[in-house]
């Protein structure tokens, strides 16, 4: 661009000094013009608009201020020509989300970043011309309603598609049918993120998915323009399933993510109460809106109340705008602690709304702005909140302590986030190691590469980086390994840990840790509710730990209370949490004990297996026994069963040892049973715990000793 300089840079400021540094920094990149109040910007803008490449703008000016600027550009539609990114400072969220909703497309703060400033007026020319080179195809194609058929997908084409669907349904002769309205989920995105090319071939492979349904099963598909389609076919479910599947399918053999598919919405047609095909269509796109952002379903069938439900989530969409505007969102903080002192280490920020004096859970507020691409905005602004949480701290002279912040898989493709967090680190000269980053499972599984760069970006700053969610894509544990993360966190939801099956979490939760230990990784339990829960995690070699049985998340201030108490905080840092298994294994490793040793010291111990009332042994160490009257005993191979060899006064005192090592599966069972081997009886004390079950049989793991008779 600094060869051909087609385009200009308007500069909006009152600050002759501001306007000097920013020219210096551009000149070399595009022509220069400046503007010392907003006056004067508004009268070249509107006689050199067609000139105006972009504008930066000040919105804090005396006279006509900034925000007066883009109120009359967005009046008069300059800001549909014309980018602008205005001037301002990261800590007033309130203003930066002002000028958001008035057109503004980005922001850079003082003091300037020379190659921030020219990466983002740069970036922003380049991303505004193409968006306006395909708008402009896609109003030609709106347009040109003359035009029968959609020279990309070879449907029929907008006015085309509802002329011939009208023209079917006056047929009285058809049966049961299906309006279906279909889009694809964040295809802004896929454009941006794979390429436009890239973009009109998913375009193209839908038209000719749907060509194919209606060679074989009838009805009338059609193309509306940009990524819309719609589809009037016979009423069956599967049949609107298959589509979904193989368009899943292409996206899945292309390596696309799957947050990117196709949705469709379904509207049975009732022929006692007929619309024409746009009511129809309009109809389907209702249902097809309740989905969108919903990664659990790609198809919905319209339902009346989802009309009801479209105006709430609307009326909260402007409350959550206002809310914005007004400064409603703000940071609770969640303690992270030590669960055997519990002292806290630090904080997790998390978004809460505070709106009409109610403080509102994110499950009110984040898929509404998920589904409406206001999550990154969230997003920034918890950012920036607890960024400058952290200097409040040290300017009021208490030891801060790091606060983790959550970053969304939307947020890695529609910014540059590393470099956001740059800018506020900067902005309120914080130590990077104070502010956390949090990415998810699900980032690190779909944008691998991605989350790959970013870590190490992170890492540049001087920042930690955690790997969230674990466990929750089914991510395979080798994926620890692969990315240079500095702590990982499990959520018990994850874990399953429930009181009927703690085997299970037992299962799940050993190979994990142990694998974090060999990486010399420090793991966080999310989601602790109960006691019960902290003492098995405890048990199983878990240090850290952070939910509602611990602390809820509170308002920031009150964190500030809770950590000001030397005695309630841990400053010393993360150590890496060993297994309890993990330390048994080391004891046993040969490098530590020999096989003499273990006969010694676990020379009484016995695998049994129950099955109904019938136990036998599994396994033993004979060598313990060679000399003993009980070698026949514990003997896997003898010919008489364990159990058998009980005498017959003591067989339900022997059953009920291992019905109470069931019932308790920490402490166990004990008991003294007399067997008889070789006609003589042995008095024998078991001490037994319950390991396992399978299909047929229980397995416990028992140690036992004689009992002198004298």
């Amino acid at each position: 661009m600094s060869e051909e300089k087609s385009k200009s840079v308007l500069i909006i400021d009152d600050s002759p000094t501001n306007r000097a540094m920013l020219a210096k920094i551009l000149k070399d990149e595009v022509d220069v013009i400046e503007a010392e109040n907003g006056e004067k910007g508004l009268h070249i803008l509107r006689s050199q608009i067609g000139k105006i490449g972009i504008v930066l703008l000040d919105l804090i000016m005396p006279g006509i201020s900034g925000f007066d600027v883009l109120t009359e550009m967005k009046k008069e539609h300059m800001t549909d020509y014309v980018p602008v990114i205005m001037i301002s400072t990261a800590d007033d969220p309130n203003n930066i989300e002002k000028a958001f909703d008035l057109g503004a497309l980005d922001f850079i703060s003082r003091p300037y970043s020379e190659r921030i400033v020219r990466r983002r007026v740069l970036t922003t020319i380049s991303l505004f011309q193409k968006q306006t080179q395909i708008a402009n195809r896609i109003d030609r194609q709106y347009k040109a309603d003359e035009e029968l058929t959609d020279s990309r997908t070879g449907l029929p084409y907008k006015k085309n598609f509802f002329n011939q669907v009208d023209t079917q349904l006056k047929n009285p002769n058809l049966g049961p049918l299906y309006m279906v309205a279909m889009d694809i989920d964040h295809f802004k995105l896929f454009n941006s993120y794979y390429s436009w090319e890239r973009g009109d071939e998913y375009i193209k492979k839908i038209g000719s998915v749907l060509s194919s349904s209606i060679q074989r099963h009838g009805g009338v598909a059609g193309y509306l323009g940009g990524d819309d389609f719609a589809l009037l076919c016979p009423a069956r479910i599967d049949l609107v399933n298959s589509l979904s599947d193989q368009l899943n399918r292409y996206i899945s053999e292309n390596s696309f993510e799957p947050t990117f598919r196709t949705n469709f919405g379904v509207y049975p047609i009732d022929v006692a109460r007929m619309h024409d095909a746009r009511q129809l269509y309009d109809l389907a796109s209702i249902a097809l809106e309740t989905i969108r952002g919903d990664y659990t379903q790609t198809v919905t069938v319209y339902d009346p109340a989802m009309i009801q439900k479209e105006q709430d989530e609307y009326k909260r969409l402007l409350n959550i705008r206002s809310g914005i505007r007004k400064g409603e969102f703000t940071i609770y903080i969640q303690p992270k602690v030590d669960m055997n002192t519990g002292r806290i280490f630090g904080g997790e920020a998390l978004a809460r709304w505070i709106h009409d004096g109610t403080v509102c859970s994110p499950g009110l507020f984040v898929p509404v702005m998920e589904k409406n691409g206001l999550i990154s905005t969230l997003d920034k602004l918890i950012w920036d909140r607890t960024a400058r949480y952290i200097k409040k701290l040290i300017g009021e002279g208490i030891t801060p302590l790091p606060v983790s912040v959550n970053i969304s898989k939307t947020d890695i493709f529609t910014m540059d986030v590393p470099e956001f967090f740059s800018e506020i680190i900067r902005a309120y000269d914080i130590p990077p190691a104070l502010l956390e980053a949090e990415l998810s499972e699900s980032t690190f599984i779909h944008a691998p590469e991605r989350a790959v760069d970013m870590v190490a970006r992170f890492h540049d700053l001087g920042m930690s980086v955690s790997y969230d969610d674990f466990g929750s894509g089914y991510a395979p544990l080798s994926t620890i390994e692969s990315m240079d993360v500095d702590m990982l966190k499990i959520d018990t939801t994850f874990l399953r840990m429930t009181r009927e099956a703690p085997e299970k979490s037992r299962t799940i939760l050993e190979p994990i840790l142990a694998m974090a230990q060999q990486i010399q990784l420090p793991v966080i339990i999310e989601g602790v509710e109960t006691e019960g829960q902290a003492d098995f995690l405890k048990k199983m070699g878990c240090v850290y730990a952070q939910g509602y049985y611990y602390q809820m998340p509170v308002p920031a201030d009150q964190f500030t209370r809770l950590i000001s108490d030397p005695e309630k905080v841990d400053a010393s840092g993360l150590t890496i949490g060993v297994p309890q298994a993990y330390r048994v294994r080391q004891i046993l490793d040969s490098n530590y004990i020999s096989d003499d040793m273990v006969a010694n010291i676990f020379g009484s111990t016995l695998i049994l297996n129950r099955i109904g009332g019938i136990v036998k042994v599994g396994w033993s160490l004979l060598d313990h026994y060679k000399d003993s009257d009980l070698v026949d005993l514990v003997d896997p191979a003898s010919e008489v069963l364990f159990s058998e060899q009980v005498k017959e006064e003591d067989r339900a005192k022997f059953q009920s040892i291992f019905d109470r090592a069931v019932q308790d599966k920490d402490k166990g069972a004990r008991g003294t049973v007399t067997f008889i081997t070789n006609g003589a009886e042995h008095r024998v004390r078991m001490r037994l715990y319950y390991m396992r079950s399978n299909v047929s049989e229980q397995i416990f793991y028992s140690m036992i000793d004689e009992i002198d008779e004298e």
